[in-house]
């Protein structure tokens, strides 16, 4: 990672978040839309069988909300880039595991795909 990067939103210190995003920036729109149909399905079942487990609603923290909030200025191309932009809002309510697992899984099947 270069030194000079500074981070500036809660994923962008997470393992694999980076390289997801350096695959997908590659790629066409259309693709975008058909992994966010993916994973977006993916993180939905997450979050109804963390539901089913009766927890405590998951706090955000003021990372989250802060990173959220900054994602409305589109300072980035994956903010302001919809399919790509609704995995991060959807996945910022999932615990960091499984935040973390949905990164990994992208990260594999992108590298698979990709040739990388």
């Amino acid at each position: 990672m270069d030194n000079k990067y500074t981070f500036k939103r809660w994923y962008d210190k997470k393992p694999y978040t980076n390289e997801v995003l350096s695959i997908l920036k590659d790629l066409s729109l259309q693709t975008h839309y058909d992994i966010a149909r993916e994973v977006l399905r993916i993180i939905e079942a997450i979050k109804i069988n963390s539901r089913e487990l009766s927890q405590p609603p998951l706090s955000l923290g003021v990372d989250r909300v802060f990173g959220l909030f900054s994602q409305n200025y589109g300072r980035r191309w994956y903010d302001r880039n919809l399919p790509i932009a609704r995995i991060f809002k959807s996945a910022s309510c999932l615990q960091d595991e499984d935040f973390q697992n949905i990164m990994q899984g992208m990260f594999t099947s992108l590298q698979e795909e990709n040739g990388k």
